[in-house]
């Protein structure tokens, strides 16, 4: 799959980091912790290439109206906390639809990826990570 801004490689093997039945285990923990059992939730490692460089741990596929998402996991962690990538994540699920309902108002008004949009952004994963944090009982990020 490509987009303007990366290219993601699927059906790839992890390299380092934990095993992917590791992290399916630890995806049936939070979906608990996070009260999502009504989702039906999957994981996906995957490769990340973006030709700004930066190394992206994960992302997500979510349909909301059918309570399905798959959480995409690099092959290559290098941050060394894939908890805290998979936590993260299942946050932007939860925040999905109120996500995409603020970006749609902001984009009403101004262009894509123009100085609003990009603060809006930046905004969103500041609160993603600080609410991550706050789960994790962490404050090393």
């Amino acid at each position: 799959m490509e987009t303007n801004d990366r290219e993601i490689i699927y059906n790839v093997q992890k390299t380092k980091g934990l095993s992917f039945e590791a992290l399916e285990k630890l995806l049936k923990q939070w979906q608990i912790k996070l009260k999502m059992e009504d989702w039906n939730l999957s994981l996906e490692i995957v490769e990340f290439r973006r030709p700004d460089g930066y190394r992206q741990s994960g992302d997500f596929i979510a349909d909301p109206d059918k309570k399905t998402a798959t959480i995409l996991m690099t092959s290559d962690p290098w941050r060394g906390d894939e908890e805290y990538t998979l936590v993260h994540e299942l946050l932007h699920v939860i925040f999905y639809n109120y996500d995409k309902y603020s970006e749609d108002l902001i984009l009403k008004g101004f262009e894509k990826d123009n100085a609003e949009h990009e603060k809006y952004l930046e905004k969103l994963e500041e609160t993603v990570h600080h609410l991550t944090r706050i789960i994790l009982g962490r404050s090393d990020r």
